[in-house]
């Protein structure tokens, strides 16, 4: 229902079906006999699954290979944990590039502790953890986040963070990322900045590198995207901005440019600016005046700076603010250079700043978010001679409607429908 024909969720019965199918066809590379099992609780009630455990084992006998549903304690591999944990593991894609395993395991650990996930058993034969990788890699590319908003926030325990979002206009999700990972991320747009002799800005970060392709579908920012934008958002703008000690550069403004006032009800826009080294006043972080976006206009000359409060924040946070919030940026009192990237996205009706570029190995390392951020899955620019995309529309419809009664839920307006319920939300 929430997915397209060649997407599937998390442990849903579609994702077994295609794991058996990628097993039984290499069952000559399998090697000696193994058996993997995995048990995730709190998976989303949609799925409908006895006690919200979603589970699923593959044998190997040397002879015969067996996928299905349930979980085996006994098998040569164990993996146990948080649904939602385990479902940001099983969309990283590149697990044979060096240090790939330990680095997922580093990420879902920081935003979702140290023992999301658990490992047992006694281990794969030789040459299994490869065959394991590459059947990882293969679902990844396939695998869709979590559509039930309301459980996903619960989980990623984002529900106040999304109601102060509404009330305020923005929001600070602390340790967002890791230090580890803020420090290579840091890195390489010094990088991107020195090789594209760039001084204090660059746009177009997604094609930087993959540290970039990995932070623009943080999870976290994903669920503040869906809850303010819905689903279908695409990238606006990737960029970064690297400034030295001075007063700030960007005056008071909005991230609505050529909307007409009073802005709308619902949100257009959104950024999440990140902080890849501590934030404080003297850092010279964004202000941003709270409750601003009730305004539904930008600011008058002279307006909001007594109102505006700056962004403190540790390395690896992020603040999002949308629906057309004041803000500017403050001046830097001390010495050294504040990076950051900013990502900004768009309700998937609007145009964006930057071209989409349709990179084909892009969107084969990566999980179909990317895609859908890219506006793959939406029906925009895919009129052909046969007419419109009515199945991509219907997807999307379906998708958005699930996501709108999500929120719904989290603002406390109403109950997310569930089940047989959910028949509902299909036009």
């Amino acid at each position: 229902m929430h997915t397209l024909p060649h997407h599937f969720e998390f442990l849903s019965e579609a994702w077994i079906d295609e794991a058996r199918a990628w097993f039984i066809q290499r069952r000559d590379r399998l090697g000696a006999p193994f058996s993997v099992s995995e048990r995730m609780s709190d998976a989303p009630p949609h799925l409908g699954l006895p006690d919200d455990v979603a589970s699923w084992t593959v044998r190997w006998d040397g002879v015969e290979v067996s996928v299905a549903a349930g979980f085996d304690p006994a098998a040569t591999a164990t993996c146990e944990g948080d649904y939602q944990a385990a479902l940001m593991a099983a969309q990283w894609v590149g697990l044979l590039l060096p240090g790939a395993a330990e680095a997922m395991l580093r990420e879902v650990r920081a935003i979702f502790g140290p023992d999301a996930i658990r490992f047992g058993g006694r281990g794969l034969p030789e040459g299994t953890v490869e065959l394991m990788a590459l059947f990882h890699d293969h679902m990844g590319r396939a695998t869709v986040e979590n559509p039930d908003l309301a459980h996903r926030a619960r989980r990623q325990k984002l529900s106040r963070h999304i109601r102060e979002m509404e009330d305020q206009g923005y929001t600070i999700v602390e340790h967002a990322i890791s230090d580890g990972f803020a420090d290579e991320v840091r890195e390489a747009t010094i990088r991107a900045l020195s090789e594209n002799q760039s001084g204090v800005a660059l746009n177009w970060m997604t094609y930087q590198g993959r540290e970039f392709e990995r932070l623009v579908q943080n999870p976290l920012l994903m669920t503040l995207i869906d809850a303010s934008l819905g689903r279908g958002a695409v990238i606006a703008s990737i960029s970064a901005i690297r400034r030295g000690a001075g007063p700030g550069f960007i005056p008071m403004h909005t991230d609505y440019a050529h909307v007409p006032e009073p802005y709308p009800e619902f949100s257009l826009t959104g950024v999440g600016v990140w902080a890849l080294e501590d934030w404080t006043v003297a850092s010279g972080p964004t202000w941003i005046v709270p409750g601003s976006h009730k305004h539904r206009r930008p600011p008058r000359e002279g307006e909001g700076h007594n109102q505006g409060v700056p962004v403190e924040m540790p390395k690896g946070s992020v603040v999002y603010f949308h629906h057309g919030v004041w803000h500017w940026q403050g001046d830097r009192t001390q010495d050294g250079e504040r990076v950051t990237i900013h990502s900004h996205f768009n309700r998937g009706i609007l145009r964006s700043l930057e071209p989409k570029k349709t990179d084909v190995q892009m969107l084969h390392r990566n999980p179909p978010r990317l895609g859908e951020m890219l506006g793959e899955d939406d029906w925009f620019d895919k009129m052909s001679a046969h007419g419109r995309d009515y199945g991509r529309f219907a997807y999307m419809e379906r998708l958005l409607r699930f996501n709108e009664a999500g929120k719904r839920e989290i603002l406390g307006e109403a109950p997310a429908p569930r089940g047989q319920d959910l028949a509902a939300l299909v036009p």
